[in-house]
């Protein structure tokens, strides 16, 4: 142990003298050597992504590694049949569109408790805050009040269902949905238990969850997929060309499967289709590929539901909600809302900053949107990441 500290102590202190000598070089020095870290720290994410992918070596894409796109995406994208140049690169994505808006204001929305006091002041209609989860107890809001968890549990009603979430987190990791289903059995995910087996699901968390409650969906996004909550994924940004009003860039209908539930998400196994956003209406479904060819789905793989055509309920509230949204957090610019259609209408449920692309651009590329791609171009996205990046300044993020 003590070599271990030693050796950790050793390198912090060749870091701390390795960031003097960088802070005495010239300021564009500095710029350039900031951009050269952040890009191979970006490139170090998609590596890590695409070994993550349980794939053959027949399936990956090696010539697209070089063009920003991981080998999913590559095949997703149909290149280079399709112009890869009308597409978001997932280098790009991480390396260029993160840094769009100020990491300060990327804080508030990418911790989920904040973004719901945020949400609240602003007089948006989204999911209720129950309260948080920590050290076993649950603090509820807005009381004065600290409930240990088992006499929580107990407290929820028959058939009641509330989720735990961590406060930041993406691709519906660390997610859970608990009901209870009878006098002393819970659900979480699915799984039945007793009250200690649900009551140790959380003790082993070594984060604090927020919890909400759980959502009612409308009848016709139940029926798409019955055993999990459906949910749009609606991309608004700034048209920089209009007085900077945010708009309408994408919009689609996530979709659970088999393989995702009791979650929708796209990168664990659930359907996107392609919200018309002048009608409201699906069109055709696919999801992220495991194979070497993309499935397209007029109807749900597993529960045989129609989906081409179906119209999504409250579509022009939906629209309203994210439009006013925007509008009201437009010092953001540029946010992927995530809304669940309940019987009385549209509710946000999450707001993502450094939303995912390949779930909207699997069906059109953003950057055949003038109006986007401007916006992206005026933000530094569109330039080739082959050649130099321009400078960033060291203090304020792009």
């Amino acid at each position: 142990m003590g070599r271990v500290r030693e050796v950790t102590v050793w390198g912090r202190g060749r870091a701390r003298v390795a960031a003097r000598r960088v802070r005495k070089l010239p300021k564009r020095t500095r710029q350039r050597f900031r951009n050269a870290r952040l890009r191979w720290t970006a490139i170090r994410k998609l590596i890590k992504k695409e070994r993550e992918w349980d794939a053959p070596l027949r399936l990956r894409r090696p010539r697209w590694w070089f063009k920003g796109f991981l080998s999913r995406s590559a095949i997703l994208y149909d290149l280079p049949r399709n112009d890869p140049a009308q597409y978001i690169s997932d280098l790009q994505r991480v390396y260029r569109t993160k840094r769009m808006v100020h990491e300060r204001l990327q804080d508030v929305i990418n911790n989920k408790l904040t973004t719901h006091l945020l949400l609240g002041t602003m007089d948006i209609r989204s999911a209720t805050l129950l309260g948080v989860y920590w050290r076993g107890a649950v603090h509820r809001f807005p009381h004065e009040e600290r409930v240990e968890l088992p006499a929580y549990l107990t407290r929820l009603a028959p058939e009641q269902q509330v989720f735990f979430k961590v406060l930041s987190g993406a691709e519906g990791k660390n997610i859970f949905a608990v009901k209870r289903i009878g006098e002393d059995r819970w659900a979480v995910n699915g799984q039945e238990s007793d009250l200690d087996g649900t009551v140790g699901v959380f003790y082993a968390q070594s984060r604090p969850l927020i919890v909400e409650e759980g959502l009612e969906q409308h009848p016709k996004q139940a029926a798409l997929f019955p055993d999990s909550v459906n949910t749009l994924r609606v991309l608004t940004m700034l048209d920089v060309n209009d007085e900077h009003r945010p708009f309408i860039a994408a919009a689609v209908q996530r979709i659970g499967t088999g393989r995702s539930a009791p979650a929708d998400n796209w990168s664990r196994g659930g359907l996107s289709a392609r919200i018309d956003i002048d009608t409201g209406q699906l069109g055709k479904a696919t999801r992220l590929p495991n194979t070497g060819t993309v499935e397209w789905f007029d109807a749900h793989p597993d529960s045989g539901a129609p989906i081409t055509g179906m119209e999504v309920p409250y579509w022009q509230e939906v629209r309203d909600l994210v439009l006013h949204s925007a509008r009201v957090l437009s010092f953001m610019e540029y946010i992927g809302w995530d809304i669940v259609i309940t019987p009385e209408g549209p509710v946000v449920l999450e707001a993502n900053i450094n939303t995912g692309t390949n779930v909207l651009q699997a069906h059109q590329p953003l950057f055949t949107d003038p109006r986007a791609r401007a916006y992206y171009a005026e933000r530094g996205v569109t330039t080739d990441l082959a050649v130099e990046p321009p400078p960033v300044d060291i203090d304020e993020p792009i």
